[in-house]
């Protein structure tokens, strides 16, 4: 008789903990929204995997003639006007990942640093924008040449506390490298103060220049948060792991959507599942995730790297910005076409996830 009841308490505890673990992957699963682009940009110049990271440079003058910055790893950068359009190409290289910074100083004015990993020479390529055209002009002093193996992901920090400008950059071996840049004699120079060693492969990198964080995903593993500044050490905290229900490996692209006073939500590509997982910037609480879904005339993301976000009022429905996403498989109908960068605007996510 005790073999039966010990028999049956344990049938019943394991079937408690089934149901404890469904509930708990449905109670996880739950926040995940499906939305569709509202345009997409041209297709790269070159076929298979080109496509991979954005960034949004603003005019500040006038707003509608921002710009979207591209990079196509096979070729180089290029920049898209805000109905998608290419309208410069620069052929300087494998170019992987693209960041940039307002408001740095040069030749006695402010400017917008872009900083690109150029795996063609394993160097940080560094532009400025012309403020009235939104062309890239070449600004680098000499071959910045990294020590990583293979420059991959990047990502560009201005301290808070110090005013100073930095490029992060990263190699598929988890080596990581950040580097001051500076002004020198009407160019732009750069030197190393630190290093990282994250583990596996990274890419994904951005830096919250509020807070003073810095973001690294380790695409096999987790998403990591580090002191951004160069003098504080490498002691980490793991945001989240791929293992989550709610990821897939690999973690790719990361960015930062600013609220105001301090508030936004950090976005994260987690690329095994084709969604972007939303978490919020002060607490680092996963707030839920969305897809890109096909709609009637632009096809959904897939196998995404890059991202970027911003907050500008861009007036009409872009009252509160909008993101950028790579598209892995970018089509038409059942035609395959060479890969792009897919627009959404912001109000959508953050109505379909409930954010405010």
């Amino acid at each position: 008789m005790k073999k039966i009841i010990l028999i049956l308490v344990f049938i019943v505890t394991v079937l408690s903990c089934k149901v404890g673990v469904v509930n708990q992957k449905e109670m996880q699963l739950k926040p995940v929204v499906n939305l569709v682009a509202d345009f997409e940009t041209d297709p790269v110049s070159k076929s298979d995997d080109a496509a991979d990271d954005s960034c949004i440079w603003i005019h500040k003058k006038d707003v509608s003639k921002s710009t979207i910055i591209g990079t196509n790893k096979q070729e180089g950068l290029v920049v898209y006007n805000l109905q998608g359009k290419e309208i410069y190409n620069y052929p300087i290289g494998r170019v992987n990942n693209v960041d940039l910074r307002d408001n740095f100083m040069f030749k006695g004015k402010k400017v917008t640093v872009v900083s690109s990993s150029n795996r063609t020479y394993n160097t940080i390529t560094l532009h400025i924008v012309n403020e009235n055209t939104g062309e890239l002009i070449d600004v680098t002093k000499r071959p910045i040449v990294s020590s990583v193996n293979e420059v991959y992901g990047l990502g560009m920090y201005k301290s808070p506390k110090t005013g100073k400008f930095y490029v992060i950059v990263n190699s598929k071996d988890g080596g990581v490298e950040q580097w001051e840049i500076f002004e020198d004699k009407g160019y732009i120079d750069a030197k190393v103060v630190r290093n990282i060693v994250v583990g596996g492969q990274t890419e994904g990198v951005v830096c919250d220049d509020y807070y003073g964080n810095l973001y690294i995903g380790e695409e096999e593993n987790a998403l990591w948060k580090y002191n951004a500044e160069p003098n504080k050490g490498n002691k980490r905290t793991k945001i989240i792991s791929t293992e989550d229900l709610n990821m897939k490996a690999d973690f790719e692209g990361i960015t930062i959507y600013d609220s105001g006073k301090g508030e936004g939500y950090v976005i994260l590509s987690s690329q095994g599942n084709n969604s972007y997982a939303v978490f919020d910037r002060i607490s680092n609480q996963y707030k839920g995730s969305f897809l890109l879904k096909d709609g009637k005339s632009i096809d959904g993301t897939y196998d995404t790297d890059g991202i970027d976000v911003t907050n500008v009022n861009f007036g009409g429905n872009y009252t509160k910005g909008f993101f950028v996403a790579q598209d892995g498989a970018n089509t038409k109908g059942k035609d395959s076409l060479n890969q792009n960068f897919k627009i959404i605007n912001w109000k959508k996510i953050e109505e379909g996830l409930k954010l405010q």
